[in-house]
């Protein structure tokens, strides 16, 4: 007999638009500094970036492509066991932020601390 867990709950794909011109670190920083205070927060749900369909499984793989990336070919999917997606459009909306010339403010110089973002 197999368990009769609920399913995980998966939020719908967004897309993530990158606006500047090309990224750089400083966007991929952004966007991990981002995902981990997303993930502190809510540490059961798994977020899931997606750049044309295929998963992300680095951002640094993302940084050796930086010349040739598709700026709408970006999309996430939270999936939670929980089944809390409330933050989820914030999460969408940061990572828009990160991707764009304001991701400044997601970079803290503070080692081994997590914004509170969530």
């Amino acid at each position: 007999m197999e368990p009769s867990f609920p399913p995980e709950s998966k939020s719908k794909p967004r897309r993530i638009p990158v606006a500047s011109e090309k990224i750089i670190f400083g966007h991929l920083e952004a966007w991990a500094n981002i995902i981990r205070s997303y993930q502190a927060t809510h540490p059961s749900h798994r977020v899931m970036l997606r750049y044309e369909d295929e998963a992300v499984l680095s951002l640094m793989e993302l940084f050796k492509m930086a010349g040739r990336l598709n700026p709408q070919g970006f999309e996430l999917v939270v999936a939670a066991a929980d089944h809390n997606l409330k933050d989820v459009p914030k999460l969408v909306r940061y990572l828009v932020e990160g991707a764009s010339d304001s991701y400044n403010q997601f970079i803290r110089r503070d080692v081994h601390q997590v914004q509170p973002l969530f």
